[in-house]
């Protein structure tokens, strides 16, 4: 989970879907990351049916294709805090039956309790900012015996933009995640069930580091950003890349992840 004690909820909550606004009409085109760690959240899939499944924070509903198909849902739930990712989705999915698109907030969920079958989430619940609020409102909203199955950036991720700011001013620049362990913590204190955990290195390769900061940037994830950042000067920007330039090996650039794949499960009531 994000960690920013320094601003307000409201105004964090704000900034993050503009954020992603933006970037989404960009997003397919630069999330070749996110397309990995999707494949592999979908195959954990522990399901081959489910009648009501909510994908929470869809962007441009990657997932939901995918989920109409195999799960065969009497209705598509898809949840996110952009207003435009959620346009980007409805209009690729616009033959897609029974599915209804939600602005909301994973921490305030808009449903009923016991509703859904399935809560299915791919790299959306670390911009939340309270984790067992957000777990309790997962437990709430699944019905006893349904799952909630997720994907999440984990405590370790993107060391080498950390490195390379550190390089330069002895901070870091980077978003803190929750450790695994403490991400573990509060699903198992929401009263879900863990049924199975991973903890993946996730490794990305770029040519040059202005490709890597696009890749973040490009899909609404940007830690800092070259243009617009008032706090960067260019001179500071530029020292920043040749810092992080330092870091390039035989494949490239890298950029790399720790990830968070997560099953779990609602006790079915006695």
């Amino acid at each position: 989970m994000l960690i920013t004690p320094d601003i307000s909820t409201l105004s964090y909550k704000r900034q993050l879907a503009k954020r992603f606004d933006r970037a989404s009409r960009s997003y397919d085109s630069y999330a070749d990351f996110q397309k990995i760690v999707l494949d592999r959240l979908l195959a954990m899939l522990p399901l081959n049916q489910a009648d009501v499944v909510l994908d929470l924070g869809t962007g441009t509903g990657q997932a939901l294709g995918i989920l109409s198909e195999q799960l065969n849902p009497i209705c598509n739930i898809a949840l996110d805090l952009s207003s435009q990712m959620l346009t980007v989705a409805s209009e690729r999915y616009s033959a897609l039956q029974n599915t209804h698109y939600i602005c909301a907030d994973a921490e305030q969920l808009p449903l009923q309790d016991k509703s859904c079958d399935l809560v299915f989430s791919s790299l959306a619940i670390q911009w939340c900012l309270t984790p067992l609020v957000l777990f309790k409102e997962l437990y709430r909203v699944t019905k006893p015996g349904g799952y909630v199955v997720f994907s999440t950036l984990s405590q370790g991720s993107m060391p080498e933009i950390s490195k390379a700011w550190f390089g330069l001013d002895n901070k870091e620049h980077v978003h803190q995640y929750m450790a695994s362990g403490a991400l573990l913590d509060c699903v198992k204190a929401s009263e879900l069930n863990l049924v199975s955990s991973q903890l993946s290195d996730i490794p990305m390769w770029f040519d040059s580091p202005e490709s890597a900061i696009y890749s973040l940037k490009k899909v609404g994830a940007s830690l800092i950003s070259a243009d617009g950042d008032q706090s960067t000067s260019p001179s500071k920007w530029k020292a920043f890349l040749q810092e992080y330039e330092k870091q390039r090996n035989e494949c490239g650039v890298p950029l790399s992840y720790q990830v968070s794949f997560v099953v779990a499960q609602r006790p079915i009531s006695i």
